[in-house]
């Protein structure tokens, strides 16, 4: 759910589109958003990537005996017991709703450790084989930068950080079994070879929030001219007097009903609504107050019906009409006859001292395959127990059931 109304939203994405660097942040609306696009695909991504790293330096198991049993063993012993778990658990951990931090220290601990382990190996291979080791070394360093999907300041903070145990490890004097430092030219060689990988993971990013930004921009626009058409088309639907549904949109609906009726062996009902002396009322109190009859009428409709289920539509003139899905006769009745009651409860003042009221012509019938109707016959029923209901003496509801007696038709 948006946090902040579309119209805003666009303005925010613009004036970060705008501004002069296009840094690497958003603002915090934004970061959030693109945090929740980008990251549960960007997480899975990096925990392929660190399996995919590990079952590559295991393969250096096989180098590292070739080196002797002392380095085999300890290249062995560190990557089963210490790369290995951190590993699991990193990937594990990054399938999990987490802070970007956490995802952060899961992604690298392992890489971090494995630089460490590779050095170390180095060391204890001796001067002879130093120079395979800093090129391993500095390789992981620059797959690691170029290749795993981690947001940008943490991949520069892992960089950092891989660089700085490379240095340490590869200079400072150890005693006992292992071999003298690395050279200073096999330090530069690995800083080197992987800055431009991290200046190229900047890029990336740079280029992934901007279409980020651009597709969010989009989808804001296009969401802006569905919800205007989705106006247009209600408005086009709606009767501006009264507010509720116009014929148009009736004739529409009510077909739509029927052949839902139809098809589907269920009731439908409908009601004729015709406001009682309204021509009368026109001529002597004046068209305003007719046109004040009209909107309250058609709102006491809207609160007598069932919300969400049926349809109050204005016929023409003083008429409504009122489609009841799934409702049988009685039901049918029910419902005309709150309409009718709520009207006359109103007290909306009509001529001569009296209130306005309503007559209503009802009827309901059930589809099927044989038995087959159409709208204009519901209408033509509903119509004849109106025109039944204001000869009677107005202000009550007749209901009909020729309908149901005509004779079965296929197609």
């Amino acid at each position: 759910m948006p946090l902040i109304g579309p119209t805003d939203q666009l303005t925010e994405i613009e004036s970060a589109l705008s501004r002069k660097g296009f840094g690497l942040r958003f603002p915090a609306r934004l970061e959030s958003a693109y945090e929740a696009a980008r990251g549960p695909a960007r997480n899975r991504a990096i925990g392929y990537f660190l399996l995919v790293y590990l079952a590559a330096k295991l393969l250096f198991l096989v180098a590292n005996y070739q080196n002797g049993s002392k380095v085999f063993l300890v290249s062995l012993g560190l990557r089963l017991g210490i790369v290995l778990p951190l590993t699991v658990i990193g990937v594990l951990l990054l399938r999990r709703p987490l802070s970007s931090r956490v995802h952060a220290v899961a992604a690298y601990a392992p890489l971090i450790a494995e630089t460490a382990l590779v050095i170390l190996l180095g060391r204890l291979s001796g001067a002879i084989l130093s120079e395979r080791y800093v090129l391993a070394a500095a390789v992981g360093i620059f797959a690691q930068t170029l290749l795993m999907r981690a947001p940008f300041r943490y991949c520069a903070a892992g960089l950092a950080t891989s660089l700085t145990v490379f240095c340490v490890l590869a200079r400072v004097p150890w005693p006992g079994h292992f071999g003298p430092p690395f050279s200073l030219d096999g330090i530069v060689f690995a800083i080197g070879f992987s800055v431009p990988a991290l200046y190229e993971r900047h890029s990336r990013e740079r280029a992934d929030r901007r279409n980020f930004l651009l597709g969010e921009m989009n989808r804001l626009r296009m969401e802006d001219i569905l919800r205007i058409n989705e106006h247009l088309q209600r408005l086009s639907s709606m009767d501006a007097l009264t507010g509720v549904f116009n014929r148009r949109y009736l004739d529409l609906a009510l077909t739509r009903s029927c052949e839902v009726a139809n098809e589907k062996d269920r009731w439908i009902g409908i009601l004729m609504i015709d406001i009682d002396y309204f021509k009368r009322l026109n001529d002597s109190a004046g068209h305003q107050h007719g046109d004040y009859c009209l909107e309250h009428v058609a709102q006491i409709l809207q609160r007598s019906v069932r919300a969400g289920v049926d349809t109050v539509a204005r016929y023409g003139g003083e008429e409504f009409c009122a489609i009841l899905p799934d409702a049988d006769e009685q039901m049918t009745v029910v419902i005309g006859e709150r309409i009718r009651q709520s009207v006359e409860s109103a007290g909306l003042p009509s001529t001569g001292g009296s209130v306005v009221t309503v007559s209503a012509g009802a009827v309901a019938v059930r589809g099927g395959t044989s038995f087959r109707f159409t709208s204009e016959e519901l209408v033509a029923s509903a119509d004849r127990a109106l025109y039944n209901a204001k000869n009677s003496g107005r202000n009550r509801v007749v209901s009909s059931v020729r309908l149901l007696h005509l004779p079965a038709r296929n197609g």
